[in-house]
């Protein structure tokens, strides 16, 4: 366990998955006000580009609780 796993009592790859979790939800957050920005200023192709990045943090934050869910429900 590292320095942060002995910290926070939490097993660093649980710990990682939820920063994982954690950051990518606020990517979407953050990136979709730029994709509104991008619409809003007649940009599709930025708004696009933006949509992408928002779909690609949505997968990662679904993907994320999953394997979050399955690890915790092995340590019982």
């Amino acid at each position: 366990m590292s320095e942060q796993g002995q910290q926070t009592g939490v097993k660093d790859k649980n710990y990682n998955l939820i920063a994982v979790l954690y950051q990518s939800s606020e990517n979407v957050l953050s990136v979709q006000s730029y994709v509104e920005d991008a619409q809003r200023d007649g940009d599709q192709e930025a708004a696009s580009f933006f949509q992408e990045i928002v779909s690609n943090n949505q997968k990662a934050v679904q993907q994320a609780k999953q394997m979050l869910a399955q690890r915790l429900q092995n340590e019982e």
